[in-house]
């Protein structure tokens, strides 16, 4: 009897010591480095959503933004914490939208739900221009592990920072301090 017991008691101990060190770890999701951090970032010609192409065309190219730093977050609309950035993304973009910085949507690992993507795009009433990654390709040359990531660009076209998940003030008050300077 004893030895039936104390087979599953040694699985349950070893299972929550597992679970404890997971918890002591930190946050081992969000410091995953970049192999871009310091390097030019990924060129990419996004195709706009059709909201933004009056101001800004079909496509936005990179090519075109040189000299100009950015804050390119990827997102999707099935992205919970998505949800919860956006409005902060918004209020960043409209105070610092006259600074010189622009800020870029990507809407990845979403194919075939642009629909979806517009609902998004105005349920947060984006007005920075966002566009599809519908193939990936850009997800994929900026080494994306997920969405919402968030990446910040300086004026040389240097990646300077890339932060995992939802991005907060903080981050946003911090990164945009350093590009701008």
């Amino acid at each position: 009897m004893l030895r039936k017991l104390l087979i599953p008691l040694v699985i349950a101990l070893a299972l929550g010591g597992l679970f404890f060190f997971g918890l002591l770890r930190g946050s081992p999701d969000r410091d995953v480095p970049s192999n871009l951090l310091g390097k030019v970032a990924p060129g990419f010609d996004l195709p706009l959503h059709v909201r933004y192409q009056p101001d800004y065309g079909p496509t936005l190219s990179s090519a075109d933004l040189i000299g100009r730093p950015l804050v390119v977050n990827f997102w999707a609309s099935w992205c919970g914490p998505c949800y919860v950035e956006a409005p902060v993304l918004q209020t960043f973009w409209e105070e610092y939208q006259d600074s010189g910085v622009l800020f870029i949507g990507i809407q990845t690992q979403d194919r075939g739900n642009e629909a979806d993507g517009r609902k998004f795009l105005s349920q947060f009433g984006l007005t920075f221009p966002n566009g599809a990654d519908d193939d990936s390709t850009i997800s994929v040359n900026w080494g994306l592990m997920g969405v919402p990531e968030t990446f910040f660009v300086d004026k040389a076209g240097n990646i300077t920072y890339k932060h995992i998940g939802p991005v907060t003030e903080q981050v946003l008050s911090q990164q945009l301090a350093t590009l701008l300077q």
